[in-house]
């Protein structure tokens, strides 16, 4: 079993989410643990919108932009298939 990692940048100012683009900032998504998805999603998310690559502090602010992610299990994933990279669909807690 793997976990798959899910980014997104949301906007307080017009309550919607987008998943951060692998162009602008591309980050491993499938991990062995749980644990160490939610890890790197912290820390990615953190850097999206600090390191001044993706957003300006002005942007941050102007936006009332915030990270939110999610670890989803990834059933039956072997090695030898490719890599698929399609986020898995979104699920209600």
């Amino acid at each position: 079993m793997k976990f798959f990692l899910t980014i997104y940048v949301c906007s307080v100012i017009s309550q919607q989410c987008a998943e951060v683009p692998p162009a602008k900032h591309d980050y491993k998504r499938l991990y062995d643990t749980h644990y160490g998805c939610v890890q790197k999603g912290l820390g990615e998310s953190y850097g999206i919108l600090f390191d001044g690559e993706v957003f300006g502090a002005n942007a941050v602010e102007a936006l009332e932009l915030y990270p939110k992610f999610h670890c989803v299990k990834v059933e039956n994933y072997q090695e030898s298939e490719p890599l698929d990279t399609t986020p898995p669909e979104e699920k209600d807690l």
